[in-house]
């Protein structure tokens, strides 16, 4: 049964206890998806070697496997979203990335491999979109970005455990050896795809937990329609083009240089400076895991700041800001001797660099009506999925195999695409500037604020 929307002057918010649980569920529920999905970046040497793989055909498992299916399946499951119950939505994505990364566990070539990294996209496609539907029912539109920020910096959470314990799991296993289990005989690397499958388990008992929310059409750019088509949800796009494409995209390039560092940062730690996979993940690991959430935190509760000190543009502003300072390290950090200055330099770049996935990504809920919410950041990740998943890794791959033609060049493929994505955003979402102040300015002449 579709679910209904009411005016948030009929409705009060959740307790702010019951809205923060919400926020951990689901937070814990994308660090276990985003091990699941990031996992693969630490395998890369033992999947080339065992396997026969490119460097390209490593990205493409990566990135381009899981943007595919998320390129069919986002929007679709959105659509459910915006109309059915959220937490059974979100519960059924966790049963298919967990049961795919199992199956990853089983692959024995190129093909097989892809099919399931694809798999994997449906977690994405289902969490993300109606996660921030339900986190926007549970917070006021000030305290939005805050909640947002833990919920997408959880992700980086995810991505220092998949380096952290994945790193020490896979030390292990291959300590051991291949093993024998009842249904064929294993590498170490498939055993480690296997094991953290299993994560999902106690998560989804956890999720059994979170309420349903109450829709709340709280949006100063609420429509009439309570379950708007798809058709009048391009509609809404279209008719703020200026905003919308242009942050769409510009995020997508800040989210194709961290995908790309992301991805090919282990195998830069071991090819360039000789560092095993549980270095990496004992070293690198705690560094994503800081400074990606403090770089999505922090940036949410400034935005949070800002907005209340009337700053409109906040959430577009200081993802700028921060992109400009994160530039001088993504180019050096990969070309400097030292690894450990490559390591400090690193996390600075990841730091600053994730500062749009919070601050930013809040820019979406703010000005799109409560019933097409899930739909347009679908819009979004699929844009920053096509364009940033996809293309980062495999940008970075393309300049090691054709440009460089050497696997021990990856450093010189980092210090230029990386970069290079990064200006292509901040000209990007300067030009949305504008046009977003005159959309804030006519939202604020035509309604007054309807929650404190």
């Amino acid at each position: 049964m579709a679910s209904s929307s009411i005016s948030s002057e009929s409705v009060s918010l959740p307790s702010n206890r019951e809205a923060w649980f919400v926020v951990i569920a689901l937070s814990i529920a994308s660090i276990v998806s985003w091990i699941d999905r990031q996992i693969i970046n630490l395998l890369v040497e033992p999947i080339k070697a065992d396997l026969s793989l490119t460097d390209v055909q490593i990205s493409l498992l990566q990135g381009f496997s899981f943007a595919l299916l998320y390129a069919f399946m986002a929007l679709p499951l959105a659509w459910v979203a915006d109309r059915h119950n959220r937490k059974w939505v979100i519960l059924g994505g966790l049963i298919c990335w967990s049961a795919a990364t199992f199956s990853s566990g089983l692959a024995m070539g190129f093909a097989i491999l892809f099919v399931t990294r694809m798999l994997v996209g449906i977690g994405e496609a289902t969490l993300a979109p109606a996660g921030f539907s339900m986190i926007s029912d549970y917070f006021s539109r000030q305290k939005l970005p805050a909640a947002v920020s833990v919920f997408t910096g959880s992700g980086f959470i995810g991505s220092g455990f998949a380096l952290m314990v994945g790193g020490l799991l896979y030390s292990q296993l291959e300590a051991m050896g291949p093993q024998t289990l009842p249904f064929g005989t294993f590498a170490p690397w498939q055993l480690t795809f296997m094991a953290v499958a299993l994560l999902s388990v106690p998560v989804f008992f956890l999720l059994l937990f979170v309420r349903e929310p109450v829709r709340r059409d709280d949006s100063p750019a609420a429509l009439s329609d309570e379950s708007p088509p798809a058709l009048e949800v391009l509609g809404f796009l279209w008719r703020q083009i200026g905003v919308f494409v242009p942050l769409m995209i510009g995020f997508a390039c800040f989210a194709a240089a961290q995908y790309g560092i992301g991805s090919w940062a282990p195998s830069f730690l071991i090819r360039i400076h000789g560092w095993t996979q549980l270095e990496v993940g004992q070293y690198f690991g705690p560094v994503v895991m800081a400074a990606g959430i403090g770089g999505v935190v922090v940036s949410g509760f400034f935005a949070e700041r800002w907005l209340a000190k009337g700053i409109v543009d906040a959430t577009i502003r200081l993802p700028i800001y921060a992109i400009l300072l994160a530039i001088p390290c993504a180019i050096a950090f990969p070309l400097v001797d030292n690894a450990w200055v490559a390591l400090a330099l690193l996390g600075l770049a990841i730091f600053l660099g994730t500062v749009p996935f919070g601050a930013g990504v809040s820019t979406f809920p703010l000005i799109t009506p409560n019933r097409m919410r899930a739909q347009v950041v679908a819009c979004y990740l699929l844009v920053a999925n096509l364009l940033g998943y996809s293309a980062g890794p495999i940008l970075v791959a393309w300049l090691t195999d054709s440009v460089f033609a050497s696997p021990s060049a990856i450093n010189k493929s980092l210090a230029v695409a990386a970069p290079g994505m990064m200006i292509i955003g901040v000209l990007l979402c300067l030009s949305a500037l504008r046009p977003y102040r005159r959309l804030a300015a006519a939202n604020a002449n035509s309604q007054t604020p309807q929650e404190s």
